[in-house]
């Protein structure tokens, strides 16, 4: 049997502010048929994912053995469609003839430091 290489690829990803972005991502991947992808285009890189700047994404698990697959979601009306519980994506296990049913078991929205202008203390005599 084959094995399934990851590809990656830039996607526009837009916040939750309309700004759009390019991140790196899956091409290809398990939920490529519902996270709202697309080409991505003249827009600055997203960067580093870090606890305080992180996209927005849906952690689908597996019923049987509980394994994980956090799959980024490019739009906010994607995420948004997703029903927790219910929606399902298949995902290619390595060892596994066919593809195993995750289901959609929590949402982690998306992180951005927020800007804010710097205080200014009275000066003292």
């Amino acid at each position: 049997m084959a094995a399934d290489q990851p590809n990656f690829q830039l996607f526009t990803y837009v916040d939750d502010g309309g700004v759009s972005w390019n991140k790196r991502g899956f091409d290809g991947g398990p939920a490529a048929a519902v996270d709202g992808h697309s080409a991505f285009g003249a827009h600055p890189n997203w960067g580093r994912e870090t606890p305080r700047h992180s996209v927005r994404k849906i952690v689908y698990t597996d019923p049987t053995t509980f394994r994980t697959v956090r799959a980024v979601f490019y739009t906010a009306a994607a995420y948004n469609a997703v029903v927790i519980g219910t929606d399902t994506i298949a995902v290619h296990v390595q060892g596994e003839v066919a593809t195993v049913a995750y289901t959609a078991t929590k949402r982690i929205p998306e992180r951005q430091p927020s800007a804010k202008a710097a205080r200014q203390d009275a000066d003292h005599a």
